[in-house]
């Protein structure tokens, strides 16, 4: 059976209004290219070929409407109201057969030549019984750290990278623990996952590429400006798609 994903486009993107009129997925992170169509791309890139959007209903309204051809070969799962991030999961699951499958955030790019897709769906078929797997990075603390000695500031470091792991937005899961554990309202992130691990083995794979995740008005500029900087390799990865 081949692998499959499901992506999840759905969210209200309340911290980049009124700047982003509309769902962030479709916000341009290359000059022609949506945040959606790259993470689509990226996908079908690394052999994903069953792929589900977990969308809401103005965003898809939207696609249809520009007749981009984005939505081609792509089944859908859509929210007539905001079901949360593990109510949208567990709705998408009637459009999943491969088990486990991968599930990831649309706002979550991740870049590098090192990981697919595939490597995450191994490490969880390597350990059976387990619930599922998470991508883990590293992330850069948001300010500039001083460095004193006596009162003397002796050094500034801008932004460094912790010593931490974080949840990349990018996992793996069966459809027993999205039908045991996931709500059909509200999210997963908080209070699903450490349920998850309290019953189950949830393994997890560390990231050693960029890890770009668009949030706010910042992170969405930051974001254009790396991938404008690549934009062939963008370009290549788009037109897996049409």
């Amino acid at each position: 059976m081949d692998s499959e994903a499901v992506v999840l486009c759905g969210g209200a993107a309340s911290r980049l209004k009124p700047y982003l009129p509309f769902n962030k997925a479709l916000a341009e992170i290359c000059p022609g290219t949506t945040l959606l169509e790259y993470q689509i791309g990226w996908l079908r890139e690394n052999g994903i070929r069953g792929i589900t959007l977990a969308i809401d209903e103005e965003t898809l309204r939207i696609l249809e409407e520009t007749g981009s051809g984005t939505l081609d070969g792509l089944s859908c799962s859509v929210e007539a109201e905001r079901l949360g991030t593990g109510g949208a999961v567990r709705q998408a699951l009637e459009h999943v057969e491969s088990d486990p499958f991968y599930l990831m955030n649309v706002d979550d790019i991740l870049l590098s030549d090192e990981y697919s897709p595939m490597d995450l769906l191994e490490i969880h078929e390597e350990y059976p019984g387990a619930a599922g797997s998470i991508l883990l990075a590293k992330t850069r603390f948001p300010f500039g750290v001083v460095e004193t000695s006596s009162n003397r500031v002796v050094n500034f470091r801008q932004k460094p990278k912790l010593d931490l792991m974080v949840c990349a937005g990018h996992y793996t899961f069966t459809k027993e623990t999205i039908e045991r554990y996931f709500p059909e309202r509200g999210g997963f992130e908080s209070v699903v996952l450490p349920s998850i691990v309290r019953d189950l083995p949830l393994y997890s794979q560390e990231f050693k590429g960029e890890w770009v995740t668009i949030n706010n008005l910042k992170q969405l500029t930051e974001a254009q400006h790396i991938l404008s900087k690549i934009r062939r390799r963008v370009q290549s990865v788009v037109n897996t798609i049409y």
